[in-house]
């Protein structure tokens, strides 16, 4: 299962900031520019000496890039109708200024 443990860890906790500061990049993105913020997030996690891991019979061992790709695409995902309502809102503003 998962537990509060792994969420906490500093490593998670560095990655989803990460993702959080790209997901209003992501959200006005087209679909190949997505791909190039998830490959980068992934490739600075790894750059710092961090790791994507699944445990499988009590072991960790790494997922490889392209599910970590999928992974940080799916993350990036979250809450986007909200993101792109709230830049919609903003724009709106801007027009009537």
């Amino acid at each position: 299962g998962r537990g509060s443990g792994t969420q906490n860890h500093c490593g998670n906790v560095t990655y989803r900031k990460l993702v959080f500061l790209n997901k209003e990049l992501y959200a006005t993105s087209s679909k190949f520019d997505k791909l190039k913020i998830s490959k980068a997030i992934v490739r600075a996690v790894r750059e710092k000496g961090g790791h994507f891991l699944e445990m499988k019979d009590k072991l960790y061992f790494d997922i490889g890039d392209k599910r970590a790709w999928d992974k940080t695409s799916q993350a990036l995902r979250e809450g986007q109708t909200e993101i792109r309502k709230r830049l919609e809102q903003e724009e709106a503003r801007q027009k009537e200024s």
